[in-house]
Order: structure tokens, then sequence, then C-alpha cells
């Protein structure tokens, strides 16, 4: 047994090493390592003070810019040199506009960096037409690295029309593209966002489960009242549950009284699964009427944890006192009794009142079998 214990991790152990060779064998080819080079360095420094004094670069330095900025290592020179200066953007963003098809022909690193050089530039206006439309080509690559870069400056563009087709891209590509990196990104845009999102919703029934999942997500992010559609979708039979706990989540931080009237309507379904059962919980914790508490109180001896530790900080936060602790306690529920542990576990006083009606329980229990 030992031997075959031996020879099972020696093999392991081969593997291992197998994998790692071949992963580095097959992108050594694809990292790039640039040698500074300080006479460009120092070529663009002068001219950036030059254009500082004078208003303008000197005409030599005009005509060689483009062919030094197609090399990758002179770009990385010039955005470091732009990282110091902001300012110096505007000056040379129509060059690196006019490299596009240059960059397009290069490698899955060249062609990131430059676009990450593009998405940083700063953009007050829209950018030109051709150079958009060019530009967008970009989404088409295979890399991710790419195309994330891409999406980056599209969000840095802030037109609605590039957005609303980049959006398009990344449901095409379902799945190549982070949820969280596309909500982040589409929230640091600058677009009108009513106008923007207005358009998602025309569009919406053409996006898959995903993309209209991280649409949601961005809109319940957003100040854009879109209260309505997401109660159409809830009442919706045909849509995905992906889609309604998307929906719920936007009324758990926007509760308004239809979303209240769902939320309960959940609540006294028995065939509700925990999730919807938890979002409704959320959804009321801005309710503190009657019939809202006792609908979360039935929840308290669910069988799910988040559905019982949810139903139970809602009725913390709206005064559970000692005897309704003790109410909670006579019951006898397992399933209450650990959350309620769980949830009183770092609060003395009440950590040993439920300890005290426990033992008294348990105390009657074995006066009633020995009787």
């Amino acid at each position: 047994m030992n031997i075959i214990i031996q020879i099972y991790m020696i093999m392991c152990v081969i593997l291992l090493v197998f994998d790692i060779g071949f992963l580095l064998t097959k992108n050594i080819n694809k990292m790039k390592f640039f040698k500074k080079n300080n006479k460009f360095e120092k070529l663009v420094k002068k001219e950036i003070k030059k254009r500082e004094a004078d208003g303008e670069f000197s005409m030599g330095f005009l005509i060689k810019l483009p062919k030094e900025l197609s090399k990758t290592q002179n770009l990385v020179a010039l955005q470091n040199i732009l990282n110091e200066n902001q300012d110096a953007k505007v000056w040379f963003k129509s060059v690196i506009f006019s490299l596009v098809d240059v960059y397009k022909q290069k490698s899955d690193y060249d062609q990131a960096f430059y676009i990450y050089v593009v998405s940083t530039l700063g953009y007050n206006e829209p950018v030109p037409a051709d150079f958009a439309s060019q530009f967008f080509g970009f989404l088409d690559s295979k890399s991710l690295y790419t195309f994330s870069n891409t999406m980056d400056a599209l969000y840095a563009f802030s037109e609605e029309g590039l957005l609303v087709s980049a959006v398009d891209k990344v449901n095409e590509r379902e799945g190549f593209y982070h949820k969280k990196l596309f909500v982040d990104g589409l929230l640091t845009s600058n677009v009108d966002k009513e106008s923007f999102i207005k358009k998602l919703i025309e569009r919406f029934d053409t996006y898959n489960v995903h993309t209209k999942e991280a649409l949601l997500d961005y809109f319940r992010m957003t100040n854009v009242d879109v209260s309505e559609f997401c109660m159409k979708l809830l009442n919706l039979k045909s849509s995905e549950s992906e889609i309604v706990y998307a929906c719920m989540r936007y009324f758990v931080k926007k509760p308004n009284a239809a979303s209240k009237e769902y939320s309960l309507n959940v609540l006294k379904t028995e065939t509700a699964d925990w999730v919807k059962q938890m979002l409704a919980i959320q959804a009321l914790k801005t309710y503190n009427d009657n019939e809202v508490v006792s609908a979360v109180k039935s929840k308290i001896t669910d069988r799910n944890w988040y559905v019982r530790i949810n139903a139970l900080e809602y009725l913390v936060a709206n005064g559970l006192d000692s005897d309704d602790i003790k109410e909670i306690i006579e019951l006898n529920d397992k399933y209450a009794m650990e959350t309620l542990l769980y949830l009183f576990k770092n609060d003395e006083e009440k950590s040993k009142l439920i300890s005290e009606v426990l033992e008294k329980a348990e105390k009657t229990v074995e006066e009633g079998v020995t009787v």
C-alpha cells in the first residue's frame, strides 16, 4: 500500500511540473520587457516644456512623433511622462488616435497597452467618429485584456451610442467579460444615465439572462427610477429566477408600496424558494406595521438559515424584547433556537436569558418524562 501511495505522489508531482512547464512555454512568447528609451523620454520632456512656453511643438518633433509612438516601447515612455503631466495629455491625443490601425496589427499585449493609454487620456468631448468606429473593433479580440481595456476606454468616452453597442457586444460574447467589471465600468461612465438606461430597457428583451442580471444590478446602483420596469418583470411568469432575484434586490434598496405588497405575498406563499423569502424580508425592513411584523415573524422557524437570520434581525431592529425572546423559545423549535443563540452570542444579558429559559424548558421536559 505504501508503495502505491508513493508512486501516486510521484506521478502527481510529475504532472504538476509538466503543467507549469507547459504554461510557461505557451506564454513565454507573449511576455515582453521593454528597455527604457532615455533619448525619446528626454525629447518628449523637452518638447512639452517648449509647448508650455511657446504654445507649440517643433515641426520636426510633430513629423517624427507618429513613427516613434508606433513602437510600444516609446508609448510606454510617453505614458509614464503623461502620468506626471496630466495637462499634456490633450496635446498627444490626436497622434495616439491616428495609430489605431498600426496597433491593430500588433500582438495582444501591444494592443492591450495601446488601448489602456487611450482610456487614460481624459474626455470632455466626443471622440472622432472614424476613430471610434476603428477602435470599437478591438472588442472582437480573443484576448480578455484587450477586451477589458477596450470596455474601460468606452466607459471613459461616455458616448451613449458607443456604450449601447458595447453592451450588445458583451451580450454577444456571453460569459467572456466578468459581471462585476461590467457593472462597475458602467457606473464610472459619465453618460447621461437616464437616457442610457431608457435605451437599455428598450432593448432588454434582446439580451441573455446574464446580461439582463448585470444591467439590473447597474440600474439598482444608479439614481434612475426603474421601479415600474422591475415590478413588471416580477409579475411576468416567464422571468428567469436570476431576473426575479435581481429585481427583488432592487426593491431591497428602493422599496415602495408595490414591492411591499409583492414581498408580503412571497412570505405568504409556501412554495416560494429561500432566496425569494430572504429578499422579501430584506425588502420589508423599512416597514413595521402589524401585517409585516406578523409575516416576518412566521419565518423564524423556517428551515433555511438565511431566512431565519433575516427574520430575526428584522424583529431585533423593530424592538424584539425579553418577552418576545421567551415567546420564541417557547415555540420549542430547534431551528429558531439555533438562530437566536447565534444572533445574541455577543449579548451577555440576552444570552443568559436564553440559557435560563432553555434550562427551565429542558427541566420541564425531564420532569414530564420522569412522571
